[in-house]
């Protein structure tokens, strides 16, 4: 099987660079590394989605067409919900596309391309039902047509096993420079504590979050763009992980902290849950609390003084297993061809 994997990336690294941005090219190296020899990886630059112009767009989605069928690919893999990826041109493509979402695009048009991938014969997956909620909200206010999902892939499996060690700071994050993922929030909520914590981010990778980098890029305890060893280091002497955003829709930081035995803090969404509830092996290994809420941030890192990390990580690592992953993410492909010849016939 040959796949094409469409590439982005906020500074035009490569996916195999040692810095990884965040949890969507953390997702793509997985596919990246899981299927290696039937992959080609089509990297495009991160400023085509802002700076070309529309001919342009509507250029580069023929010429990934073109590229996918003189390559001759099974299958086009596309992670981005923007219109190079997903728009009316490359909806015709006559190799099937296996659209992933990872996040919920407050923008009424992409529910229209779903709709109309799905009619096409392509497939949409979700990551989790926290997100397949979230959008069917989106579709009963736009009043339109719900498009059909052909299933739920986890955006992440136990990649490595930190030894287990002991821990320095009572409480950490990780997350990219973005008000919306607001790993400072961690920072504002133990302000006047003395409890030791430490930021993991990077630039921001948009104008919309210059301000918010400025605000920040002068405190202690933060490390800015390390390695991602590096930050699997740090991340295992974490006693705790807050994870900051309320509305993420599965947290891959929150997995790789439980792979170190590093028990999980989520910051709930308005109606108190949190997408990365699923990711635990069981509840005792994290606790959500009320949005933005210093006091039950504060608690819930004084309840986890006494926990089994090594049983947080065993069992991790049980559940989300490499071998998992992929057999998952091969029903998935499988799936998406099934379902464009089926579709296709009748058209």
């Amino acid at each position: 099987m040959k796949i094409l994997l469409l590439y982005r990336e906020p500074f035009d690294r490569t996916i195999t660079s040692k810095v990884v941005s965040g949890g969507g090219e953390m997702f793509c190296r997985s596919i990246y590394e899981n299927f290696k020899d039937d992959v080609i990886v089509r990297h495009i630059p991160y400023a085509a989605d802002i700076e070309w112009s529309g001919s342009d767009k509507n250029q580069e989605q023929r010429n990934i067409i073109n590229f996918a069928e003189d390559n001759k690919v099974d299958v086009i893999i596309s992670n981005y919900p923007n219109a190079i990826y997903t728009g009316s041109l490359i909806q015709k493509s006559h190799i099937p596309i296996m659209f992933i979402s990872h996040n919920v695009y407050p923008i009424p048009s992409i529910i229209q391309r779903m709709n109309s991938l799905t009619h096409n014969g392509h497939s949409v997956f979700l990551v989790s039902e926290w997100q397949h909620k979230r959008y069917k909200e989106m579709v009963k206010r736009i009043k339109n047509k719900y498009p059909d999902i052909s299933g739920y892939i986890n955006s992440s499996y136990c990649k490595i096993e930190p030894k287990l060690v002991e821990p320095f700071w009572d409480c950490g994050t990780i997350g990219r420079c973005d008000k919306n993922k607001k790993p400072f929030l961690l920072r504002k909520l133990l302000k006047d504590t003395d409890m030791k914590n430490l930021i993991i981010s990077g630039k921001y990778q948009s104008e919309n979050d210059k301000k918010y980098y400025e605000k920040n890029k002068e405190l202690d305890n933060v490390k800015w763009d390390i390695e991602y060893n590096e930050v699997i280091d740090k991340l295992s002497k974490f006693k705790t992980y807050f994870s900051t955003c309320n509305h993420e829709t599965w947290g891959i930081t929150a997995l790789e902290a439980l792979s170190c035995g590093v028990p999980l803090i989520l910051n709930g969404y308005k109606d108190g849950t949190h997408a990365s509830e699923i990711i635990p092996a069981n509840k005792s290994h994290y606790k959500v609390i009320p949005t933005n809420n210093k006091e039950e941030l504060i608690k819930a890192i004084r309840s986890f003084k006494n926990v089994d990390r090594k049983e947080i990580q065993e069992m991790t690592f049980e559940k989300h297993s490499k071998k998992n992953w992929k057999k998952n993410f091969e029903n998935a492909i499988d799936k998406t061809i099934g379902n464009f010849k089926n579709v296709r016939t009748v058209l």
